[in-house]
């Protein structure tokens, strides 16, 4: 697998963005921290991994603009409403000592423990020196989540939004202002050209097509997979033609072609880090919003990697939206940070 056309790596590493943006991510110990594409940060603190996926996930949220705040919520398993206590190294600071567990409408075998700003600060105050905070639930500990790399991580926020050496910092605190933190950029505008009738549509590809796949796996056809086809516009289809398979990934070959499949152009889209492909894994399209979508998964679990959309503007593919986790710890493709949006 050819993790720069994931976007990915095992370490810290930059997305570099058009336009003279970045997105950032770094791993520290067991924490990790994504910063999009206008600098909007989190960073994640794991809990322990178990067959079942990580026990716990703390996520550091923060804006970009001097008035934005950070904010925390965790998540832990659990099917019923509870009350946590957590503590940095067996204290609990103050305010922390009661704190509601909400089972998410989303999953209710998991619940969401959303800090106060006063409790975020509290909590704040003790992380960047702790070495394990715990959740406790009653007398017994619900997750625990070490604080090993959580310093860094912080440090890595404040460095990216510009905020190191202001007031605003959350570790790198100096006497400058907060108006010395850049005011919050826009994200890029994307509009999608109008949705098209799908009626009609070939399913499969023309003798044109077939002989730019001569260098696909030599058993691929006898696998059945199904290329994805859409019709984009008048007169212009898109085609995902299986080429390949790993272990949990199957890889896609991409054109544009007219009506009856002849004028084989291969397409060629860019990720968020300016990297081009012309293969994608794991793909989907959506003829209704006109969106492209795909799945690179890090490893089998699907619980590290990167998922990606493009939307079909009526002259090319943008890319529109990315989620990421850069290290493989249980968490599951809903809780993933954004590193990359549009409006």
């Amino acid at each position: 697998m050819d993790l720069r056309k994931l976007g990915l790596a095992a370490a810290a590493f930059t997305l570099s963005l058009g336009g003279g943006a970045t997105a950032d991510s770094g791993s520290f110990g067991h924490w990790a921290v994504v910063c999009d594409n206008v600098q909007v940060c989190t960073a994640m603190g794991f809990g322990e991994l178990g067959e079942m996926g990580s026990s716990a996930l703390l996520k550091l949220r923060r804006e970009t603009g001097p008035g934005a705040e950070p904010t925390i919520s965790v998540i832990t398993a659990g099917t019923a409403a509870a009350t946590l206590r957590l503590a940095v190294d067996g204290a609990s600071p103050s305010g922390l000592a009661a704190v509601p567990a909400t089972p998410m409408a989303e999953d209710p075998e998991r619940r969401v423990t959303e800090l106060t700003p006063a409790q975020t600060r509290a909590l704040l105050a003790v992380l960047v020196n702790g070495r394990t905070l715990t959740l406790m639930e009653g007398q017994n500990p619900a997750a625990t989540i070490s604080l090993a790399g959580s310093s860094a991580a912080m440090r890595f926020m404040d460095d990216r939004q510009k905020r190191a050496g202001t007031v605003t910092a959350l570790v790198a605190r100096g006497a400058r202002p907060a108006s010395a933190v850049p005011a919050p950029s826009q994200p890029p505008a994307i509009k999608a050209a109008p949705a098209v009738s799908q009626a009609r549509l070939p399913t499969t590809p023309s003798p044109a097509m077939q002989a730019q796949l001569r260098d696909c796996d030599d058993d691929i056809a006898d696998l059945g997979f199904a290329p994805e086809v859409a019709r984009l516009g008048q007169g212009r289809l898109f085609w995902g033609v299986v080429c390949s398979r790993g272990a949990y990934n199957v890889i896609y070959r991409l054109f544009l072609t007219d009506e009856r499949g002849g004028d084989v152009r291969p397409l060629e889209l860019s990720y968020p880090s300016d990297e081009t492909t012309s293969e994608l894994m794991n793909i989907s399209f959506d003829p209704k919003t006109q969106t492209l979508m795909n799945f690179d998964k890090g490893r089998g679990l699907g619980d590290c990697g990167a998922i990606t959309e493009w939307i079909w503007t009526g002259e090319a593919f943008a890319v529109a939206h990315q989620v990421l986790m850069p290290e493989c710890q249980g968490v599951m493709s809903d809780d993933w940070p954004v590193s990359y949006r549009s409006r």
